[in-house]
Order: structure tokens, then C-alpha cells, then sequence
């Protein structure tokens, strides 16, 4: 970590094929029937055991895109729609890591990428914690926590108080709002929560926050593309 390199970096990481299976067509199995049909042909494929469970676990968690998209296109599958139900299957077995790794280390001083020291995926949020309002950094993928600075921008490290400010749109809840930096024009959602939220919250105010998202993107920010090499 003192290197830059997140945890799971440079890790051969082993899955159970039946396990993988039964999560990955349980997912397709269930948007199908909510009536997401263009699962279809992605759910028939895993049925007729025509796409490798952990080959494509092991993609996504590499960051690895192109060649899942290769596998979906010899298939004639999806590509973004694969790996995104792919990538919501990867989820339970990093949060287990994160769960086994986390308390092992301290983060504070250590570790302050805008990436996971887990897994490395793009952090999905902020949060700012407790009575303090310290400023941690949530992972969507695995639910990781770690603290940084409050005022610095976690993409480009501008601490500049000029070139850092808030976008707060006119009724939104108090305790959410957009950070963002006018060097390298990133932003970043930020709640404030007093206890961290659970993995599985994460994902519901990640997508209960895209207006925010939306508003930022309207007015020049954007989520910089951040280096990520795969486990």
C-alpha cells in the first residue's frame, strides 16, 4: 500500500465454478422476470454452459473488459449488459475479502487514492462520518472504508480552496451534495452519514443520487478515468 498498490493487486483469485454459476444465473434469472428480457440470451447461454463463470469473474475483477467483450461478442451476447451482471456477481466475494483484509490494516496516512486498497475500483462516494464529519472515501465494489483529507481533491490532490466547491441543487436533502475541483473539473457525491453505511446501502445511494450525477455532468464535471490495475 505504501507503493500505490491496492491489496488484491497481482492476487490469483480463485472462484467456485457451481457457486458462480448459480449466483450469475439467480441475477439473470431475476431481472429477466422483473423484465429486463435483453438478459435472455445472456441467461440461456449460462443454462446451456456456454460461458465460463469464473473466466468472466476473473475479467472483471482484472478490470478487463475487452476480453469479456470478446467472449460476449463470439456468443453474440450483450457486452455491457455481461459484464455489468458479471460485475454485480463479483461483489459477494469481494466484500468477504474486504471483510477478512480490512481490519488488518490502517489506511490512515497510507492510503489516500481515490481507488480502493482492496480492490482497487474507483471509489463510488464519499461519506462523512460522525460528529467529526471525517471524510472517508466507500467502495461500491467491496464496501471498503478508508479516511483521506477533507479539503483536497481525491483525483488530482488540489488543495487549492479556490479551486475546490460544493454544488448543493435546490431541494436535495441537507445531507447530500457534489464536491468538486475547478483544476481538474472532477466531482465527487458526498453524504453525510454518522455511521458508515453497509455495502448493500452503498449500492441504493449510489442510484438514489444519480440526479446528482446528471447535475455535475451538466455543468462540465465528470468522474475522471482513474488508473487501475487488475488483481
Amino acid at each position: 500500500m505504501s507503493e500505490g498498490e491496492f491489496l488484491l493487486h497481482g492476487a490469483v483469485l480463485v472462484f467456485d465454478h457451481d457457486a458462480a454459476r448459480e449466483l450469475l444465473l439467480g441475477l439473470a434469472r431475476n431481472l429477466e422476470e422483473v423484465g429486463l428480457v435483453a438478459l435472455s440470451p445472456i441467461r440461456v447461454a449460462l443454462e446451456g454452459n456456454r460461458l465460463i463463470p469464473e473466466e468472466l469473474l476473473g475479467h472483471v475483477s482484472d478490470g478487463d473488459y475487452p476480453l469479456l467483450a470478446a467472449r460476449a461478442e463470439e456468443q453474440a451476447l450483450d457486452a455491457p449488459l455481461l459484464w455489468t451482471l458479471t460485475q454485480s456477481a463479483l461483489k459477494p466475494a469481494l466484500r468477504a475479502w474486504c471483510g477478512e483484509l480490512a481490519p488488518l490494516v490502517h489506511t490512515t496516512g497510507v492510503w489516500e487514492s481515490a481507488c480502493c486498497f482492496i480492490c482497487g475500483a474507483p471509489a463510488s462516494l464519499g461519506e462523512l462520518q460522525g460528529n467529526e464529519q471525517a471524510k472517508h472515501l466507500r467502495c461500491g465494489q467491496c464496501g471498503a472504508d478508508w479516511l483521506i483529507r477533507r479539503l483536497q481533491c481525491i483525483y488530482c490532490g488540489n488543495e487549492d480552496p479556490s479551486l475546490l466547491g460544493i454544488l448543493s441543487p435546490e431541494g436535495r436533502r441537507e445531507n447530500v451534495r457534489v464536491e468538486v475541483c475547478d483544476k481538474c473539473h472532477g466531482y465527487l457525491k458526498v453524504v453525510a452519514r454518522f455511521a458508515p453505511a453497509s455495502p448493500e446501502e452503498l449500492a441504493v445511494e449510489d442510484l438514489s443520487t444519480l440526479s446528482l450525477d446528471f447535475f455535475a455532468q451538466e455543468r462540465g464535471y465528470r468522474c475522471p478515468p482513474l488508473r487501475r490495475d487488475g488483481p
